[in-house]
C-alpha cells in the first residue's frame, strides 16, 4: 500500500514539472522572439524583455514544479481518497489502510489480527493497481499541445520575419556595445552634405544638396555620398545603416566621408571611437526614406464599354500608360475563350515616362463563335532594374461576338414582358366600373390611372419597336407586330380616356351622363375586343418566334456534329496523338454546348402553348441524356483508338439530329393554321386576288402605253419647233424671278415666307435646267409648282403691306413694304406667263388620236376603272383580316390606298384622252401594288401556310426591293414618278455647275441622260 501511494505521488510531481518545462521553454521562446522585434523601435526596452526570458521561463517552471506540487500532491490521506476515486472498488478501503497503518493500536481499531490480515489484503490489491489509471495524463496532453503549437507559430513568424528580427537583436547588441554617453541625442557633426547618384533607369542626373541636417529620401539603389565633419578630434567613425557598420574616411581627425547604397527605410547615426577603438559617441537617428518604385498607371481610353463585334472585325484600341521613372513595355492582355493561357500582343511604345498611343487590334486570326466572349486589357511595365520590373494594368474590358440568336432571344424576351402587360390591361378593363349598368362618377374618375398605363404600354411598345427595327437580325415580322399593336391598342385607348373625360364633364355640368355612360361602356368593349385580338395574336407570333429559336439551335446542334466527323476523318488519316487530343477536345466542347444548348431548348420549349407544338412529343426527341450518352460512346470508342465505330456511332445521332429537325421545320411550315383557320382562309384569297389585280393592271398598262406612244411620236417636232420659238423669253422672265426671290429675306414677310420662298428658287432652277436640255414636259411641270409658290409669295407680299399701314408704322416702312409688294406680283405674273406659255405648247389630250384609239382609250379607261374597284375590295379585305389580328399597319394601309388612287387617277386621265399621264399613273399604281406583293410574300418567308405574319414598320428592303428575275421596264420620260424624279434629280445636279472648261460637254451629257 505504502509503494503504490508513494508511485501515484510521484507521478503526479513529474506531470507537473514536465507541464511547467513546456510551458516554461514556450514562455522563454515567446519573450525573446517578442523582445527581438521590439528592439526596432525600443532597442532597451526590447533588451530587458530579453533579460527577463530566462528567469520568466524558470519561474514558469517552479510554479508548477514546487507550488502546484505542494498543493495538489498533498499527503497520504489525500492520495488514498484519489486512489479510491479513481479506482471505485478500492472504494474507501485505501483511506483505511493509511489510517490503520498511522494509529495500528488506536482505540477502537479492533483486533490487530484482522487489522494486519487486512493491511495484508490491501497491500495484495493494491500491487494490482496501475498507476496510469490513477493519475489523468490529460492535462500533459494538453499543455504540450499548446506548447508545441505556440513554437510552430514562433517558428513560422521567424521564418517569414527573420530578418526583421535580427535586425532587432543587432541594434541590442549596438545600444550594448555604445558607451553611457549614448543616450544624449544631440548631433556630433556640422551640416551633412549629400551627394544622390540614382539608378541609371531613373534617368535622374546626379545632384549635390549641401548644408543638410542628413535626412535621406531616395529610390531605393541610390548611392548616398556623405561629407561632414565632427565635433571632436576621432580616430575612427562609423556609419551605421539599419544595423550595419560601415567605415567611414576620417580626414584630419574631424572631416567624415563615406557612402552607402538605399536598400530600405529606417535611420542612420555616426559612431566615432579613439585610440584603441575606445567608444567616445554615437549620434541620433537619422532619418532615412527609401521612395517606392510607384508601379505603371495605365488607362484603356477607348473602348469605354463592353463592344459588340463581328467575327474578323479590327478593335481601335486608345491607351496611356506612364510611370514615374519610365517605361519599358507595353502589351495587349487578352483571353480567348476556351484558352487556358492569356495572349499578349506587344504594343508599339515611345520611350519616356509618358505613352498616349492606338492600336488597330485584328480578329483575323482568332476562331470565333457567335455570343463568344473575350477579356482584355493593356499591361504596361516600368524599367525598374534594382527591385525587377513592375506591371500595371488598365481595367478589364470585354468583346462580346455578335450572336444574332442572342439579339432575338433579348427580343422576344422584351416582347414577352410587353405581353404580359397587355395581359393585365386586359385583366383591368375587365373588371373596371366602365362596364357596369350603374356607374360610379368616382369609380370612373379612378379608373383614369388605367388608361394612363395603357398608354404607357403603347408609348413602350412603340418605342421597342423603333428600337428593334434598328437591329440586324431581329424577326422583322414581330417588330411590325409591335408597331401595329401599339397603333391600334393607342388609338383605341384613347378614345377610352376621350370619352370619360367626356362623360365626367358631363356629370359635373348637369348631374347625368346624357348617354355618355353608354357610349364610354361601348368604346371599352371594343378596345377589350382589340386588346383579345392582340393578345392571342401575338402569343401566336411568339411561340412561332421560339419555335424558330429551337430550330436554330438545333441546327448549331448538327452542324457541330458534323465539324467532330471532320475531325476523326483527320486523325484516321493522320492517326497522331497531337490529332486524337483534338478529336477529345473537342468531344468536351461538344458536350458542353449540347448542355448549354438542351437547357436553352428546354426552357423556349416550355413557353410554347401545346396547341403550337407537340411538346410531348418534342421531349422524346430532344432528350439530352441520350445524345450525351452517344458523345460518351464516341468517347469511349476514340480513347480505344476505334475511330471507324466512333464515326458510326457519329452517324446514328445525326439521323437522330436530322430527325428533330425534319420535325421542327414541318411544325414551322404549319404553325398556325389550326388555330387561326378563317384568318389563314382570308389571307390565301387576299394574295390570290392581290396577285390577279397586278396582272391585269400590267396588261391594261402594256396597252396604254402603245397608244401612248403612237399619239407622242406625232407631237415630238411641233412641240420642238414652237418650244424654241419661245424659249428665250421664257429664260429671261425665269432668270429675273430668280434674282428678286435671291435678294428676298423671309423676315421680310412673316414666318410662314420660308417654304414657299425655297420652293419658287427650287422650281424656277428646275425650270431653267430644263428649258436648257429642251425638256418642255419637265419644264411646264416645274412652272406649275413654282406659280404657286410665288401667288403665295405675292399673296404675303399684299398681306404685309395692308398690315404696315393699318397699324400706322413709319413711312419709310410703309413705302419698303409696298415697293416688295409690286415687286413680288410683278414676279408672280411672270412666273405665271411662263406657266401659261409653256403649257400652251401642249396640245389638247386626245386630238392626236383617231376615232379607233379614242374608242380604244375609253375602254381601256373603264377597265382601269374596274381595277381601282378591285383596289378598294382589297382593302376591304385588309380591314376585316385587320379585325382579327394586327397583320396590316399604318403604312401597308396607306400603300394600298396610295395604289388605289393612282388607279383612279390613271382612269381619269384615260377617260380624258390622255394616254401619256395615264400610263405614268399606271406605272406609279403597279409599282406600289408590286412593291405591297412583295413585302407580303417575303413577310411569310416562304411558308407553306399557317400563321399570316404582319407586315409593316420595320420591314427593311434589300437593295431596290425587287426579285431579280423579274422583268424590268426601263422607264421614260412619261412615266410618273421614276423618270421625272430621275430627270429632276438630274436637274438638280446641274446647278452644282461644272468648270468652263467642261461646261458644254456637261450640258451635252445631262441632255443625252434625259432624253
Amino acid at each position: 500500500m505504502e509503494a503504490l501511494l508513494a508511485t501515484v505521488q510521484g507521478r503526479q510531481r513529474r506531470y507537473l514539472w514536465l507541464q511547467g518545462v513546456m510551458l516554461g521553454v514556450a514562455t522563454v521562446a515567446l519573450l525573446l522572439v517578442a523582445g527581438g522585434f521590439l528592439a526596432l523601435v525600443a532597442p532597451r526596452a526590447g533588451a530587458s524583455l530579453l533579460w527577463t526570458a530566462l528567469p520568466v521561463g524558470v519561474a514558469v517552471t517552479c510554479v508548477f514544479g514546487l507550488w502546484l506540487a505542494r498543493r495538489r500532491v498533498g499527503d497520504d490521506v489525500l492520495t488514498a481518497r484519489m486512489v479510491g476515486e479513481k479506482r471505485p472498488e478500492l472504494s474507501l478501503d485505501v483511506l483505511a489502510a493509511v489510517e490503520l497503518m498511522r494509529e495500528p493500536d488506536a482505540p477502537g481499531s479492533g483486533s490487530p489480527a484482522l487489522a494486519s490480515a487486512f493491511l495484508r489484503e490491501m497491500d495484495a490489491r493494491a500491487r494490482t493497481v496501475d498507476v496510469r489509471t490513477v493519475v489523468d495524463s490529460r492535462p500533459v496532453r494538453h499543455v504540450a499541445l499548446g506548447a508545441g503549437g505556440a513554437l510552430l507559430a514562433l517558428l513560422v513568424l521567424m521564418v517569414a520575419l527573420g530578418d526583421r528580427w535580427s535586425a532587432g537583436m543587432a541594434r541590442i547588441r549596438e545600444v550594448a556595445a555604445s558607451p553611457k554617453a549614448q543616450a544624449q541625442v544631440e548631433p556630433i557633426t556640422g551640416d551633412i552634405e549629400l551627394t544622390y547618384r540614382y539608378p541609371a533607369y531613373t534617368g535622374l542626373a546626379p545632384r549635390t544638396v549641401p548644408g543638410t541636417n542628413g535626412e535621406i529620401s531616395a529610390p531605393a539603389g541610390t548611392e548616398i555620398l556623405l561629407k561632414t565633419r565632427s565635433d571632436r578630434p576621432v580616430e575612427r567613425a562609423e556609419l551605421v545603416v539599419n544595423g550595419q557598420a560601415l567605415p567611414l574616411t576620417v580626414t584630419g581627425n574631424r572631416d567624415l566621408e563615406g557612402s552607402f547604397v538605399t536598400k530600405q527605410s529606417g535611420h542612420y547615426r555616426f559612431a566615432f571611437y579613439g585610440a584603441r577603438d575606445k567608444a567616445l559617441a554615437v549620434g541620433p537617428d537619422i532619418a532615412l526614406t527609401v521612395e517606392a518604385d510607384k508601379a505603371p498607371e495605365v488607362s484603356l481610353l477607348t473602348p469605354t464599354v463592353e463592344l459588340e463585334i463581328d467575327p474578323g472585325d479590327q478593335v481601335a484600341l486608345k491607351y496611356e500608360a506612364s510611370d514615374d521613372y519610365g517605361l519599358s513595355g507595353m502589351a495587349l492582355v487578352f483571353r480567348a475563350p476556351g484558352a487556358q493561357q492569356e495572349t499578349r500582343v506587344p504594343l508599339p511604345r515611345e520611350d519616356g515616362r509618358r505613352h498616349r498611343g492606338t492600336y488597330s487590334w485584328s480578329l483575323d486570326n482568332l476562331k470565333l463563335d457567335p455570343g463568344d466572349r473575350i477579356t482584355y486589357y493593356v499591361e504596361a511595365q516600368d524599367n525598374d532594374a534594382v527591385e525587377g520590373p513592375k506591371k500595371g494594368v488598365s481595367r478589364t474590358q470585354v468583346l462580346r461576338v455578335y450572336s444574332a440568336a442572342e439579339h432575338r432571344r433579348a427580343a422576344l424576351e422584351k416582347a414577352e414582358q410587353l405581353w404580359g402587360r397587355m395581359v393585365d390591361h386586359l385583366a383591368d378593363r375587365l373588371e373596371g366600373p366602365e362596364r357596369a349598368k350603374q356607374k360610379d362618377p368616382q369609380a370612373i374618375t379612378a379608373g383614369a390611372t388605367v388608361d394612363t398605363s395603357g398608354e404607357s404600354l403603347v408609348a413602350d411598345m412603340k418605342t421597342l419597336a423603333q428600337e428593334l427595327a434598328r437591329e440586324r437580325d431581329v424577326p422583322t415580322e414581330l417588330v411590325s407586330a409591335l408597331s401595329n399593336i401599339s397603333e391600334s391598342l393607342g388609338s383605341h385607348i384613347r378614345g377610352t380616356a376621350e370619352l370619360r373625360r367626356l362623360y365626367l364633364r358631363t356629370q359635373r355640368a348637369r348631374g347625368e351622363d346624357w348617354g355618355t355612360g353608354n357610349r364610354l361602356t361601348a368604346v371599352v368593349n371594343e378596345e377589350i375586343t382589340e386588346l383579345e385580338k392582340d393578345i392571342l395574336y401575338l402569343e401566336s407570333l411568339l411561340d412561332r418566334q421560339k419555335l424558330e429559336a429551337l430550330q436554330e439551335m438545333a441546327r448549331q446542334l448538327s452542324n457541330e456534329r458534323r465539324e467532330l466527323a471532320n475531325l476523326i476523318e483527320q486523325y484516321k488519316s493522320n492517326p497522331d496523338e497531337a490529332a486524337r487530343q483534338a478529336v477529345m477536345e473537342q468531344i468536351q466542347q461538344l458536350k458542353s454546348r449540347i448542355q448549354e444548348l438542351m437547357q436553352r431548348m428546354a426552357e423556349m420549349r416550355k413557353g410554347i402553348r401545346d396547341e403550337h407544338l407537340n411538346a410531348e412529343a418534342l421531349s422524346e426527341m430532344m432528350k439530352d441524356q441520350d445524345l450525351r450518352s452517344a458523345l460518351d460512346d464516341v468517347e469511349k470508342l476514340m480513347r480505344e483508338g476505334k475511330a471507324d465505330e466512333a464515326l458510326a456511332k457519329l452517324q446514328e445521332l445525326g439521323m437522330q439530329m436530322d430527325e428533330m429537325l425534319e420535325n421542327l421545320d414541318q411544325a414551322s411550315d404549319e404553325f398556325g393554321g389550326e388555330q387561326h383557320p378563317e384568318l389563314a382562309e382570308k389571307f390565301g384569297k387576299f394574295m390570290e386576288e392581290l396577285q390577279g389585280t397586278v396582272q391585269e393592271q400590267q396588261r391594261v398598262a402594256d396597252q396604254t402605253k402603245q397608244l401612248r406612244d403612237q399619239a407622242r411620236s406625232q407631237n415630238r417636232e411641233r412641240l420642238s419647233e414652237k418650244g424654241e420659238a419661245i424659249k428665250d423669253s421664257l429664260m429671261r422672265k425665269v432668270q429675273q424671278a430668280q434674282e428678286d426671290y435671291k435678294a428676298l429675306e423671309p423676315s421680310q414677310l412673316n414666318s410662314r415666307a420660308a417654304r414657299p420662298l425655297e420652293e419658287a428658287q427650287a422650281e424656277l432652277q428646275n425650270v431653267e435646267n430644263a428649258l436648257k436640255v429642251n425638256d418642255y414636259d419637265l419644264a411646264a411641270e416645274a412652272a406649275a409648282r413654282a406659280e404657286d409658290a410665288a401667288r403665295q409669295l405675292a399673296m404675303m407680299g399684299e398681306q404685309q403691306r395692308h398690315l404696315d399701314e393699318m397699324f400706322g408704322n413709319p413711312e419709310e416702312v410703309v413705302k419698303q413694304s409696298t415697293e416688295l409688294a409690286q415687286r413680288l406680283n410683278r414676279d408672280a405674273r411672270n412666273v405665271s406667263e411662263v406657266n401659261r406659255q409653256l403649257q400652251s405648247l401642249f396640245p389638247p389630250p386626245g386630238s392626236q388620236l383617231s376615232q379607233q384609239e379614242k374608242q380604244q382609250l375609253q375602254q381601256l379607261g373603264e377597265q382601269q376603272s374596274q381595277l381601282e374597284e378591285r383596289a378598294q375590295g382589297l382593302r376591304q379585305q385588309m380591314d376585316e383580316m385587320q379585325q382579327m389580328a394586327p397583320i396590316f399597319g399604318e403604312e401597308a394601309t396607306q400603300q394600298m390606298e396610295g395604289a388605289g388612287q393612282r388607279m383612279g387617277e390613271a382612269a381619269r386621265r384615260m377617260q380624258g384622252k390622255d394616254p401619256g399621264r395615264g400610263y405614268g399613273e399606271q406605272q406609279a399604281a403597279l409599282e406600289g401594288l408590286r412593291q405591297f406583293q412583295q413585302q407580303m410574300q417575303e413577310g411569310q418567308r416562304g411558308g407553306k401556310g399557317g400563321l399570316p405574319l404582319p407586315m409593316g414598320m420595320g420591314r427593311r428592303q434589300q437593295g431596290n426591293g425587287r426579285d431579280p428575275k423579274q422583268k424590268v421596264e426601263l422607264p421614260d420620260e412619261d412615266a410618273f414618278q421614276a423618270p421625272k424624279e430621275f430627270r429632276k434629280d438630274l436637274l438638280d445636279a446641274m446647278k452644282q455647275g461644272a468648270p468652263e472648261k467642261y461646261r458644254e460637254q456637261v450640258k451635252r451629257y445631262y441632255e443625252e441622260l434625259v432624253k
